[in-house]
């Protein structure tokens, strides 16, 4: 059987492969400048900014991972990653403590240089149709797309990394290259996230050889057992439900937001309502599979890199539970429809994106934005969130029309709507619907908050993280990693009462009376109205005079 190979307007076709197309010297040095700017620019907001509470919870798997290993399913109830990641969060501490870079920065590297190696992958899926100025723009946006730009250099989350492995796997398997090889790439996009198995049945019904869907499958289960090991054998059943069984938030996006909206205003409204919260995942992911045979029981069918979008957009449309960072999951799919739709999506999930980012961070300068102190964006950004679900309709829609028109030249969008009138048409819009809105909302949301404290919100907040996995190790009778997380809360908090009372606790437990009376006089002094200092000091200067007591004379 002859390798499958794509013609310009990415149909599947079977022969030999075209030549690459040729490109000038001028766009491929913009794009290649373009790229290195964004990924230097990413590292220096990386290096300056703490990021979002994901980070902080990342810093606290991290360090419970130490203690915990595989029992971290069961230790830290929102820890439902694929335990691959526990390795990677271990690796992140190792580097944050040789080099001296905080770990909130380290954890941003692998997104940013994923990014930027993601460039050179799309353009390579879409190499033949270079020569189309649409599409040169699309790509020349992509090395500075706002919503990699954002996730990757600021959010603090494993999402770019995940897309990359799934265009590196879906690269190969258009290239007609090993089956083996894009299983085992497809298997490493979900050591980092779960989400590719969406993408499972396009890979299984494309591939109409079933040796090569077996090659493919066993490469991607063994490079997930490799990654997994040696965690997934300790707890496998309970790690696989906490994984599997993850749901993100409901009725803050797209249709789960239009229903719970609907149920404020409509009390009947309640039975539908929960049938999507509960039964929505199930459903789309039942609609993705129908969809995936479909495709490929056309008489042309669409491209890999074509079908794993639509299903990505597909997902992102009619979704129950969402979460800003999942934004990024679209942005190289949307890049083969050319211009247009590329501007259009990159500057609505780039505006909600800034938005949110700004509101959580209370305004420029940003530091950290949290969004368990500031609250969910719903009811503050709904205008921006519905438009930014309408662009990702709207392109579905989009999709679904040339997909439906067999004979549709999939160029039929940006050959339509050239860069030329995309200015004309696009920017106007933007900036009557977006920009100009944006702009007053950045500025309502600003608070003059001065960096230092900023910074020291931040501190506060991985304080209390490794201030509860202390009362967590004491309550397990390990007093000494109890004192060792303690000490880490004080250094990151030398005011923090609660701190040093886990200390003197930990430090009785030990019989060690000297550094816990030390430990509880400094929580008194800190915080003399904390019951806890008190009550603790009492105690202990009473079981000093005991001990003293009881000690033979001289």
């Amino acid at each position: 059987m002859s390798p499958t190979h794509f013609t310009r307007e990415g149909r599947a076709t079977d022969g030999p492969a075209l030549e690459p197309a040729s490109v000038s010297l001028r766009w491929r040095v913009s794009i290649i400048v373009t790229t290195v700017a964004s990924l230097v620019l990413k590292l220096l907001l990386a290096a300056k900014t703490y990021g979002t509470n994901d980070v902080y919870r990342f810093e606290a798997f991290m360090a419970a991972s130490r203690y915990f290993g595989a029992f971290i399913y069961r230790a830290t109830a929102d820890f439902n990653h694929p335990p691959s990641m526990i390795h990677v969060l271990l690796l992140m501490g190792w580097l944050s403590k040789v080099t001296g870079l905080p770990f909130s920065f380290w954890l941003r590297v692998p997104g940013i240089l994923a990014d930027a190696a993601s460039v050179w992958v799309l353009w390579k899926l879409l190499e033949q149709r270079l020569p189309e100025r649409s599409i040169r723009w699309a790509l020349l946006m992509f090395a500075a797309a706002p919503t990699f730009f954002l996730v990757a250099g600021f959010h603090g989350n494993t999402d770019t990394i995940m897309i990359f492995f799934l265009l590196v796997s879906v690269y190969v398997n258009e290239r007609g290259m090993h089956a083996w090889l894009a299983g085992v790439m497809f298997g490493l996009s979900m050591c980092f996230k779960i989400t590719p198995v969406i993408a499972a049945p396009v890979m299984y019904f494309n591939m109409r050889d079933a040796r090569k869907r077996i090659s493919f499958f066993t490469a991607a289960c063994g490079a997930l057992l490799i990654a997994w090991s040696p965690y997934i054998f300790q707890d496998t059943w309970f790690m696989v439900r906490q994984i599997f069984g993850y749901h993100s938030i409901y009725g803050h996006w797209g249709l789960s937001y239009l229903s719970a909206r609907l149920l404020d205003r409509l009390p009947v409204w309640g039975w539908p309502n929960d049938a999507f919260r509960l039964g929505g995942a199930y459903a789309l992911l039942g609609g993705t599979t129908y969809l995936a045979w479909w495709m490929n029981r056309q008489g042309t069918r669409p491209r890999l890199y074509s079908q794993v979008g639509i299903v990505f957009f597909l997902l992102l449309s009619l979704t129950n539970a969402f979460g800003v960072q999942y934004l990024a999951w679209l942005v190289p799919w949307v890049v083969g429809f050319g211009a247009m739709p590329t501007a259009i999506f990159f500057t609505a999930s780039g505006v909600f994106l800034f938005l949110a980012y700004n509101y959580w961070s209370q305004g420029i300068p940003w530091y950290m934005a949290d969004s368990y102190r500031m609250g969910d964006f719903q009811g503050h950004l709904d205008y921006f969130q519905i438009m930014c679900w309408l662009s990702v309709l709207v392109i579905l829609i989009v999709a679904w029309k040339q997909m439906r028109a067999s004979a549709t030249d999939p160029r039929l969008w940006s050959s339509r709507f050239t860069p030329r009138t995309s200015q004309f048409v696009a920017l106007p819009v933007a900036l009557i619907f977006l920009i100009y809105p944006a702009f007053r909302q950045a500025r309502r949301d600003n608070v003059a908050i001065p960096w230092p404290t900023r910074q020291q919100r931040a501190s506060n907040v991985r304080a209390a993280q490794y201030l509860e996995l202390s009362s967590q190790l004491y309550r397990m009778g390990r007093y000494q990693d109890a004192i060792a997380t303690a000490q880490q809360a004080v250094a990151l908090r030398p005011d923090f009462a609660a701190a040093y009372g886990n200390l003197s606790t930990a430090y009785e437990a030990l019989r060690m009376w000297d550094e816990a009376l030390r430990s509880a006089r400094q929580a008194f002094q800190l915080q003399p109205d904390y019951p806890m200092a008190k009550d603790n000091l009492d105690r202990l200067l009473e079981e000093k005079r005991e001990t003293d007591a009881s000690r033979p004379s001289r």
